[in-house]
This record gives C-alpha cells, structure tokens and sequence, in this order.
C-alpha cells in the first residue's frame, strides 16, 4: 500500500469518528458550497484540506482551482476527487494563498472552509481572495460553530494533542472584506459550521 493509500485510509477512518458523533463531512461541505446561490466559475478553494469543499463546489457544476500548503494534502486531495470522479473539475496546487499567480478579478468565486482558525492573521489570505475574485463575484468563508470546535477539540484531547484555533474569526474575516469593499450577504448555521458569504461592490447584492 503506498503513501496516498495509507493516508486515504485514515481519512476514511477520521471520516467514520466524525459520523459516529453525528458530523457529516460531506454534507457540511455542501451545506458551505451552497450557501451563496449559484456560483460562477472558476472557483478558487483556499486551504483545501482533504479536498472536500473542492469536491463539493465541483459538484455545483463550476471549475475550481485548489491551493493548500501541504503537497501531502493536495495529493490526497487529487487521488479522493479522482475516486468521486471529479478530477476533471478541479486543479491542485500546491501553493501560499498569501501570494497567488493569478490576474486581478480571475475567479467568480473564492471559498474557504475551517481553515480561518489555522490562520495567525487572516488579513493577508483574504485581501488575496478579494484581489483574484472579479467585481460582482462572492466569497463565501465558513469555519467551525462553537459546538463544532468542541467537537474536534474533544477528538483530539483523546489523542493525547490540544487542536490550534487562533483568533481569526468570521468576525473578523467580515470586517476586513467590508473595509475591501464587500457586502455581506448572509449567514447560516449547520453541519457544525457557521458560513458567511460576501459580494465585490456595492450594487452585487
């Protein structure tokens, strides 16, 4: 069994803890992929994990372009879309989402699931996204509700590890798109996650 398998394994394994306690990966990824209505492409899915919010924004139909920091991640990310079958939809990179090789206004969309809390300041990534989504184009953010981190925070405790949650929040996410000129468009609250989405300019609502 190689390297991918073995952590494919063990994602299948996670994803089972997580079911036995009442949290559906697969259906918080949809419940944030949909939150914002119909999207645009490409999509731009920032911090993408085990790829899910790929999988799940895939699913609505558009292109999306994945970066993660973790080339282990993106390769287990890849071979995960590949046996959903949805490889064709979506492009991993592995790159900083600080710094992106994009155009101005290059995606309809941005998202980013549960990765604000991994984020010591969140600025630098979010006024990324605002640059790469064009005028009119969303971007939706979501991260963990309360009862979500105590969740994952009890999972790991038991494993002998403490989960990092820095002091980025939704809150703060919003302030600081607002000051970019975005308008928020709504919140909702399911699957253990809060997600929030916003539009570029002021007549995009």
């Amino acid at each position: 069994m190689n390297g991918v398998e073995e952590r494919a394994r063990a994602f299948w394994q996670r994803t089972e803890q997580y079911q036995k306690l009442g949290h559906d990966r697969f259906a918080a990824a949809a419940f944030v992929a949909g939150v914002a209505g119909k999207l645009e492409g490409p999509v731009l899915d920032v911090g993408t994990g085990k790829g899910l919010m790929a999988m799940a924004l895939a699913r609505h139909g558009v292109d999306v372009v994945s970066v993660d920091l973790s080339p282990d991640d993106s390769e287990l990310a890849a071979f995960l879309a590949r046996k959903a079958g949805l490889a064709e939809r979506i492009s991993f990179l592995v790159k900083d989402a600080r710094s992106l090789p994009f155009e101005d206004g290059h995606f309809g969309c941005a998202a980013m699931m549960e990765v604000l809390h991994h984020l010591d300041d969140g600025a630098p990534v979010l006024s990324e996204m605002a640059r790469l989504v064009k005028p009119g184009g969303k971007i939706i953010i979501a991260d963990f509700s309360e009862e979500g981190f105590a969740m994952v925070s009890a999972i790991h405790r038991a494993e002998g590890h403490e989960h990092p949650r820095s002091n980025a929040t939704l809150d703060n996410a919003a302030s600081h798109l607002a000051s970019l000129g975005f308008r928020e468009g709504g919140r909702a609250e399911a699957h253990h996650n809060v997600a929030a989405w916003f539009a570029k300019g002021p007549d995009s609502l």
